[in-house]
């Protein structure tokens, strides 16, 4: 089982990438400048959405924690809920 933050990609991805980095090996230099500038940014920006993202978990984590073990549900319907069905199946 993967981590979410250990992921192992699927092969139709695994191919797009190695069709990616052929691409790469045969851009000119300026190709390649404008090209590492541009997954420069890329990587900025996935960092801090993947940063804020983790942030949002770990607080869900403490929320969840802090709150206790779930309250047990009661057992059996209320008796307003069995009148209802008896209303419904014309047995009141």
């Amino acid at each position: 089982m993967d981590s979410f933050l250990a992921p192992t990609l699927s092969l139709p991805t695994q191919l797009e990438m190695e069709l990616d980095k052929r691409a790469a090996a045969r851009m000119s230099r300026d190709q390649l400048v404008a090209k590492t500038q541009e997954l420069i940014e890329s990587w900025y920006l996935q960092s801090a959405m993947l940063n804020g993202a983790l942030g949002e978990i770990r607080q869900l984590q403490v929320k969840l924690a802090l709150a206790g073990p779930p309250v047990p549900a009661k057992r059996g319907p209320e008796e307003q809920h069995v009148q209802w069905a008896l209303e419904l199946l014309g047995r009141r």
